[in-house]
């Protein structure tokens, strides 16, 4: 039987059009106006969990600076980057110079926006060796962690407990989340190029960062690097995508 139209209208979250307004708001929005509105937003009678996570979902800006605790990406050049990504995230090279935010917007940000989103997501993070790319996972693993507001407004993903709950919870053999399915692969795995390569994995999202590294410009080095990333696109999930950072 299904649910009547007047059913259907009352499950409806109280905030779902407000949502909706909000997210075409700020798809426009400049970096101070989406700051003035998501300090009236907090201030509102009626803002809700529901509306900060589904917000957290859509907006990557918002996400990082408010629910990932980083107060300093608090920057007009990083907001709009952050709607650059938010247009095309996928199957693209980003060329940004250092300490500009590219893994934390990316690689950090873009990662776990895609967990919240839909937990059966598995990710490869790959670097020029293994020891980097771990670097990357475990930022992701502390924050899923020690942020105790995530997973409050997140439980349906998030473990309470990672360390004791999780199947898999470690650098080396991945971290899962709450998720329905069991696949081989982790939500999220670190891996090398040049070294420490998996085999027989397919992730929905491969991304790369720091895959060339100051040590390795050299034209045997780069040849190695340049085979080991042609290479590792069979890692990927028929239909997946992969993200390039790099400086």
């Amino acid at each position: 039987m299904s649910a009547s139209p007047k059913a259907e209208q009352l499950a409806e979250p109280k905030n779902a059009a407000f949502l909706k307004k909000a997210i075409a708001f700020l798809g426009k929005a400049s970096c101070l106006e989406a700051v003035d509105f998501y300090r009236a937003m907090y201030q509102m009678p009626g803002c809700d969990d529901w509306l900060l996570a589904e917000l957290g979902k859509e907006d990557l800006y918002f996400l990082l600076t408010h629910l990932l605790r980083r107060p300093d990406v608090g920057h007009p050049w990083v907001y709009e980057r952050c709607r650059e990504i938010e247009r095309e995230p996928d199957d693209h090279l980003d060329l940004w110079a250092r300490e500009h935010y590219k893994s934390t917007c990316i690689t950090f940000g873009l990662t776990v926006q895609d967990i919240l989103r839909d937990p059966e997501v598995t990710v490869g993070i790959f670097s020029h060796n293994r020891p980097l790319a771990k670097g990357f996972l475990r930022q992701i693993k502390t924050e899923f962690e020690q942020n105790e507001t995530l997973k409050a407004l997140y439980p349906s993903a998030l473990w309470q407990n990672p360390q004791s709950e999780s199947p898999k919870w470690s650098e080396d053999e991945g971290i899962v989340v709450k998720r329905a399915g069991n696949p081989k692969e982790a939500t999220v795995e670190a891996w090398g190029l040049v070294d420490g390569m998996p085999t027989g994995k397919h992730f929905r999202v491969l991304v790369y960062d720091d895959i060339v590294t100051e040590t390795s410009v050299t034209p045997v080095l780069m040849a190695k690097t340049t085979t080991a990333l042609e290479l590792s696109y069979s890692l990927g999930a028929e239909g997946g995508v992969r993200r390039f950072i790099g400086t």
